[in-house]
């Protein structure tokens, strides 16, 4: 596999790993190329399968090495499929590497419904659809955006589901760690520090949000570029000490757990793992309605316009507690059953390979 983005705390790595760890090293061997160093986790997870991790650099920068290197790994190591993870036509660039080092199978998989590069993307797309021979995407609407009148296999963003199940238990504890009190409403956000993420939006939000509930606190847990404008932000407004930047954590179940609500204001997403994750905990959610509709799995999620704060606000201000426990239980069942169990959709994977490294062959 190719990680086109940073490795790291973010929904396209976290996918990939996902995938990795329930691959069957009986049946495929699974390299993985990503331009930063993994940790030790995600490289044990590589190599239980037989494969190795290679740290590949400049494909922005300096493409036509990165091509060269990339397609000499792929030559050198006998790989028959690549399956390259991004959200544009520039995945064109690990086709080219894929046609040059031998792999029969060329797999695009999309993870969004837009992307910032749109001139490359625009520049690219003739290149790409030539290269490609099998098409994955995270959703039917990540499918439409990058593979527009072409055939794809919807391939869900899984998870495992009994991983997020509410917990009483690391609700108070996490809670007394992080200051808060019992009587407190915390909205919850997950995500980089991005423009796509769109924080700042939700800060304004958060602050329209105060005046008529003043018993809120927002816990944005993350990091970024845009994190110290966002801090700055929260001082203007007058809210820094209801606003808790606790940066990348870990600990993630447990903070689905902390909270009573979640929002995430992005201005595009694919199928985000966040969302799914927080209704496994039995969060209720406020998503932007730029994020697609298939990510609600259940009845737990809201769709809100992001044109106004003062919409947003007022959809977060619409949630209420609700029994956890038998919401984080009836949601893990919808979740596996629609699904998005892990472990049902890395032996989709699995045939995906099967089939298609077959079908290259004839």
């Amino acid at each position: 596999m190719v990680l086109t983005v940073r490795y790291g705390k973010n929904g396209i790595a976290n996918c990939v790993m996902n995938y990795i760890s329930r691959l069957d090293p009986a049946r495929v061997r699974c390299d993985l190329v990503c331009p930063n160093e993994p940790d030790e986790a995600a490289r044990a997870m590589v190599e239980k399968t037989g494969g190795r991790v290679f740290v590949l650099q400049g494909r922005n920068r300096h493409p036509f090495s990165y091509v060269k290197k990339l397609s000499r790994i792929i030559r050198e190591r006998g790989i028959v499929i690549v399956h390259a993870h991004g959200n544009s036509a520039t995945l064109a660039t690990e086709m080219i590497a894929a046609k040059r080092g031998g792999a029969r199978v060329r797999m695009p998989h999309s993870h969004n419904t837009t992307c910032n590069m749109k001139t490359a993307d625009k520049l690219l797309r003739g290149i790409f659809y030539g290269l490609s021979t099998d098409n994955i995407a995270c959703s039917a609407a990540a499918g439409e955006w990058l593979f527009p009148k072409r055939g794809y296999t919807v391939l869900n963003n899984a998870i495992d589901a009994e991983k997020f199940r509410f917990s009483q238990a690391k609700r108070e504890e996490t809670r007394e760690q992080l200051g808060l009190a019992p009587e407190e409403f915390v909205f919850l956000h997950i995500g980089a520090f991005n423009a796509q993420k769109n924080q700042a939006f939700l800060l304004e939000a958060f602050h329209s949000l105060l005046k008529p509930s003043p018993e809120s606190r927002l816990l944005l847990v993350g990091d970024g570029e845009r994190r110290a404008s966002c801090e700055a932000r929260t001082e203007a407004l007058g809210i820094r000490k209801q606003v808790l930047f606790v940066g990348l954590r870990d600990d993630i179940p447990a903070l689905l757990s902390v909270a009573d609500a979640f929002v995430l204001p992005s201005l595009h997403e694919g199928l985000p793992l966040t969302l799914v994750e927080a209704q496994c905990a039995g969060l209720p959610c406020v998503a932007s309605d730029r994020v697609t509709r298939e990510s609600a799995l259940t009845d737990l999620v809201t769709f809100a316009s992001i044109e106004q704060a003062d919409v947003f606000a007022s959809a977060m201000t619409g949630l209420n507690r609700v029994e956890r426990a038998t919401a984080s239980n009836e949601a893990i069942v919808r979740v596996e059953t629609a699904g998005y169990d892990i472990s049902q959709n890395a032996e989709t994977l699995m045939a995906i390979y099967e089939k298609a490294a077959r079908t290259a062959e004839i």
